[in-house]
Order: structure tokens, then sequence, then C-alpha cells
């Protein structure tokens, strides 16, 4: 039986200019996974990172902490389906200047519902990878991975909400309808853990942010 663990990335700078970049907060939330996995003595026989600046970083921060630590992959299956900022430009498009909200609370709420939308399968959403291929994407590196017929190896991904949470719905056998649900709850650094070997794949945990202290969590 192998192990994948998957992270997402810290908090990246949702709201500024360039959305792919890890906050300082989003820093010390990598520097602490790290300290706390390399605490449990837990080594990854390899390391698999998404194509964006957030993710790369977050491994980064991650492996310094990790002696050992051999250099993370980078794989384009497990890049996001969209930036931040092209979910809010798309809410702001669809809403018009003039309704736009001031208050961070309810653009956080047009936020997720450009992201139901985009789960719902509307490709009217510009800058978005639509949900049938990207969910192709992502589960056929899965299936890929779990088909290897290496056993008892710890991997881990470093990756984004969207991914993980098709990833998650893949093993549970849910629909695309319900990623949205999965995505919104998923904190930043937060791990999920799936166990697997050739033919079968389980989920051992969900959005676990045990390794966090409580002045480090955050979601947005």
């Amino acid at each position: 039986m192998s192990t994948l663990y998957l992270l997402r990335h810290g908090q990246a700078s949702f709201g500024a200019d360039d959305y792919d970049w890890l906050s300082p907060l989003g820093l010390r939330q990598a520097l602490s996974t790290g300290a706390s996995l390399a605490a449990r003595d837990l080594r990854f026989d390899e390391v698999f990172v998404g194509p964006r600046r957030r993710h790369l970083e977050t491994a980064e921060a991650l492996l310094a902490a990790m002696p050992g630590a051999g250099e993370p992959r980078r794989t384009s299956s497990l890049d996001e389906f969209a930036e931040g900022d092209a979910l809010m430009r798309s809410a702001r498009r669809r809403l018009g200047e003039v309704g736009w909200p001031q208050d961070r609370a309810e653009s956080t709420r047009l936020y997720g519902e450009e992201i139901r939308r985009w789960a719902a399968g509307d490709d009217a959403i510009a800058e978005c990878t639509p949900v049938e291929s990207f969910h192709q994407s992502v589960t056929g590196w899965l299936h890929e991975l779990v088909g290897e017929p290496t056993s008892g190896r710890r991997l881990l991904a470093v990756t984004s909400a969207g991914t993980i949470a098709v990833l998650i719905a893949e093993v549970l056998g849910l629909p695309r309808t319900r990623l949205a649900e999965l995505l919104l709850v998923l904190d930043n650094a937060a791990l999920s853990e799936l166990v697997f070997q050739p033919g079968r794949i389980s989920l051992r945990s969900f959005n676990s942010t045990y390794h966090l202290p409580a002045d480090l969590m955050s979601r947005i």
C-alpha cells in the first residue's frame, strides 16, 4: 500500500495585482508544515509540484525543513483551473462596476459563486479551463500514478484547491457538480491523504490542518 499526501499551497496574494505569490502568512504556513512533518520523521520518496509559482514556493519552503528531501518534480497536470484574480474579473463582468460590493465578505461570496458556476459546467467564464477537460487531466494523472506496480511509497503533491477537489471527488465517486463544495472548504496548507495500490484507492483524511498553529489558519 502506498500513500499520496495532497497539500494545498500556502495562502496566496488574493486581491493583489498578481495572485500567484505566497503572502507572508502563506510562507509561514509552508515553513510550519515542513517543520511539523520533519518532527514526525515523515519522508517522501517523490514530491510532485504544480506549475504555479505559489506551488513551487510552498514546496521549497516545506522541503527546506526536511533534511535529505529531493528536488520536486514540476507536473503540469497539477495546475489549477484558474487564478483567483481571473474569477474576480469574471464576477465583475457579470455584475458590472455599479453593482460591485466594497466589503471583502461580499466579494468572497461572489468568488464562491464563480467557482460554483464553473463546477456546474458554465463555459462562459473567461480564463478558466473548462471543468470537463480539467477533470480529465487531473484524474488521468492520478490513475497513471495509482497504476504503477511499486508499493510502499510515500508521495507528496503540492497543488491547488481545485485540483485537490477533483482528486477527492474522483476517489469518492462524486459528480463534478459537487466539486465546489469540496473546493470552498479547503484551508491553506491543508493536507489530505490517499492510500492506494494498483486498481484500488481510498481516502484516509481530508483538509487536515493539525500541523498548523491556530494563528496560521486561513482559507483564502
